[in-house]
């Protein structure tokens, strides 16, 4: 029955995820075969330096909302007012970093990234929302919202780019559609708790102060999520700023569709954490996990692997991304293990470890990303030999947890 209720959860989020993300590699589909691989790699660095900013404003409450909100549910209204403070805090002292590095590219991506830093401004908000009704169990219906909104930006991406062949006025778009989705979605939080949630306390919770308080709380879940976001999305940045737009384009169209199919074991962390937690013991629901985890890796890596020749012809038709794909098929099959071991170690506080393996591996995204050869397949190598060395790290440290 449990694994049946994880299966489910895991099944729906993933739904949702994959609706948002095939939404947005149809945008990019659309952007390759406009603009060519320039195009797509100037476009790709913005948005994955937005994605960045997202993650460092997180401040690790994608992971410690649903947990905290599990524990105790009666503070939810506290805990999404005091998120939204420090993430709003965060986003304004990150913002001038992003645009310095997206100037250091080229004028077109530094007017792309000003605009996406406000789409990344409302996701943090709905995130937000997201993550805490996740902790009281509530997943299909709010992730149902967030990806009808991902519909919506989608076309009307694809409408502008076809009427007027413009990337700023496709991403304008994009930021507008993500203001009425954390505007929806916050209305929406409100509704099922029953409760109105007090801006004032929302404007205390930016104070500098404030958000140290919170982030000495969680920075171990904070830092997790940045490092996690560095080792995954650092080497397109990097690859942008050593190499040249149609190398990133390459990589970016491999990339694009390796993250459609991340979603599925990010789905199955949030579908199990609450469980996991709820459970007295870790071995619980933990041979349930495992067993989802090994086999979400083996099946999709598998398909991946053998398809890849076909998604990228009907997709991006850049012959130069097929191998590419095939590499972070390996890749994936590594993140899915590492990503259950997360959800175990996470769950029952040992938030250390994973912190300290993310950290060993984000060093070394950023070493060498500057000393390896500026190639998409050099590159696409690294994501395998990252994800697979922190999957063996995580489980060592398991392995002997569970034997003291």
């Amino acid at each position: 029955m449990v694994r049946r209720t994880i299966l489910r959860t895991t099944f729906w989020l993933s739904v949702g995820e994959a609706v948002l993300l095939v939404s947005f590699a149809a945008v990019s589909v659309v952007v390759a075969r406009r603009f060519g691989a320039a195009g797509l790699g100037e476009y790709s660095i913005a948005m994955t330096i937005g994605a960045i900013v997202q993650i460092v404003a997180d401040a690790g409450y994608s992971i410690w909302l649903p947990r905290e909100v599990a524990q105790e549910p009666n503070a939810i209204t506290t805990y999404v007012e005091d998120a939204i403070g420090t993430k709003t805090l965060l986003w304004i002292a990150i913002l001038p970093l992003a645009l310095l590095v997206a100037a250091v590219h080229s004028p077109q991506v530094l007017a792309l990234t000003g605009i996406v830093m406000l789409e990344a401004l409302s996701g943090c908000i709905s995130h937000t929302v997201l993550a805490a009704l996740r902790g009281i169990e509530h997943y299909t219906v709010p992730q149902l919202i967030s990806s009808g909104y991902g519909l919506i930006a989608t076309l009307a991406m694809i409408s502008a780019l076809v009427l007027s062949g413009s990337l700023v006025v496709a991403i304008a778009l994009l930021a507008l559609v993500g203001m009425g989705r954390a505007v929806h979605l916050f209305t929406f939080l409100q509704r099922r708790i029953n409760e109105q949630l007090d801006m004032g306390h929302m404007w205390s919770a930016m104070r500098p102060s404030r958000v140290l308080v919170e982030l000495r709380d969680q920075w171990r879940l904070w830092w997790v999520n940045i490092a996690s976001s560095i080792i995954h999305r650092l080497p397109l940045v990097m690859l942008g700023l050593r190499s040249n737009s149609v190398e990133v384009g390459h990589f970016a169209a491999a990339f694009r569709i390796y993250s459609a199919v991340r979603i599925v074991p990010g789905a199955l962390f949030n579908a199990a954490l609450p469980r996991l937690i709820a459970g007295q013991s870790i071995g619980d629901h933990s041979s349930n996990v495992s067993i989802i985890g090994a086999a979400i890796g083996a099946v999709i890596g598998v398909v991946l692997w053998f398809v890849a020749p076909l998604l990228i012809r009907a997709t991006f038709a850049f012959d130069a991304a097929i191998e590419l794909l095939q590499l972070l098929a390996i890749a994936f099959v590594g993140l899915s293990l590492k990503t259950t071991l997360e959800a175990l170690l996470i769950a029952r506080h040992q938030d250390r470890p994973v912190a300290i393996a993310v950290t060993v591996g984000a060093l070394a995204t950023v070493l060498l990303s500057w000393l390896l050869p500026p190639t998409a397949l050099m590159f696409s190598l690294l994501s395998i030999g990252l994800e697979w060395a922190l999957f063996l790290i995580l489980a060592l440290w398991f392995a002997v947890w569970r034997w003291h």
